[in-house]
Order: structure tokens, then C-alpha cells, then sequence
């Protein structure tokens, strides 16, 4: 079980070359995190995505809360095949708390997806907004052994297509 006092929910798994275990969910219980980049609930009484790393006898190395002052909503985990940084995807409506360094370092309408890279020993490496003016939700993610990341989900805003196969919103 891996679990507070309150809600907590699995949004997703991955491993990686070591066989370690990345778990990650939605959670609004106190107490879940330690040794890692924010290890308390991120306010506004919400809930926030969290992250937690397990050896593979199942130990715990650390764990994560990632979140703002509004809701953060984790979709998918990924570790690129032979990698050992994690990637986290999702969607929030937190004003702050989310971005630093990325692409995009501001929130931009009512839901945005979000992706965050972390290290193997739980620092966040980078993190950036993904949306427009209006709402994006879930926020998979992929990664591959050349280092790229995808970030895949649903949106209502326009001009978010660029240099693909169909960049017109329908």
C-alpha cells in the first residue's frame, strides 16, 4: 500500500535499468513525502501529484509532492529505456509552484498540462507549463533512449500545433 490518512490514488508506474520502481498518484494526505524535491502538500487545500521511488525489494528511496495552490493532477510517469532521470506528466489549474526553467514558465488558461523532469534522487531538474488560453487536461508521458520527451493530451485552446502533421485546431 502506499497511502495517507486521506485520498491517494495511482495515476501510474514505471522502472527503470536498475530495476527501481517509480509510482505516481494524486494525493491529498499529509506524510507521504521525504528526501525529495517538496516534501509537504503545496496549499490551498487541494490536492497535489506525488512521486515515490522504490528499490526492487519494494524499500521506499524517496518520495515527492508536486504541486501549487490549486489542484495538480498526475497522468503518466516515464523513464527514457537505459535512463535513470524520471519524467512526470499531468494537468493543473496552480498558478505557481509548477514551472522553473522549462518552456513555458506560466500558466496560461483555466487547466494547463504540465511536465517535469527529476532526477534519480528526486530533485526537479526542470519543469515547464504546456497550454493556452483555455484548458488542457491529462498530460502523458513518454520518453525514448534519445533523450526526447512527448507530452500528449487534450486541449480547447488554439495555436498549439507547431511543425506537425496537423496544426489546426478542429
Amino acid at each position: 500500500y502506499y497511502g495517507g490518512t486521506t485520498w491517494d490514488e495511482g495515476a501510474g508506474v514505471a522502472t527503470d535499468v536498475s530495476d527501481n520502481v517509480y509510482l505516481a498518484g494524486i494525493t491529498s494526505s499529509a506524510g507521504l513525502a521525504s528526501g525529495g524535491f517538496q516534501n509537504a502538500l503545496g496549499g490551498g487545500g487541494m490536492d497535489d501529484a506525488f512521486l515515490v521511488k522504490f528499490n526492487s525489494a519494494g524499500a521506499r528511496l524517496w518520495a515527492t509532492y508536486y504541486g501549487g495552490n490549486g489542484s495538480d493532477y498526475p497522468s503518466s510517469v516515464a523513464v527514457p529505456p537505459g535512463g535513470s532521470d524520471v519524467y512526470l506528466g499531468g494537468y493543473t489549474d496552480s498558478p505557481s509552484g509548477i514551472a522553473s526553467g522549462g518552456f513555458d514558465n506560466s500558466q496560461n488558461g483555466d487547466f494547463d498540462s504540465f511536465l517535469v523532469k527529476f532526477s534519480p534522487t528526486g530533485g526537479r531538474i526542470w519543469a515547464t507549463y504546456y497550454g493556452g488560453p483555455v484548458a488542457e487536461e491529462f498530460g502523458l508521458v513518454a520518453a525514448d533512449a534519445a533523450g526526447n520527451v512527448f507530452l500528449a493530451g487534450d486541449t480547447y485552446s488554439t495555436g498549439l500545433g507547431s511543425a506537425g502533421y496537423d496544426n489546426t485546431f478542429t
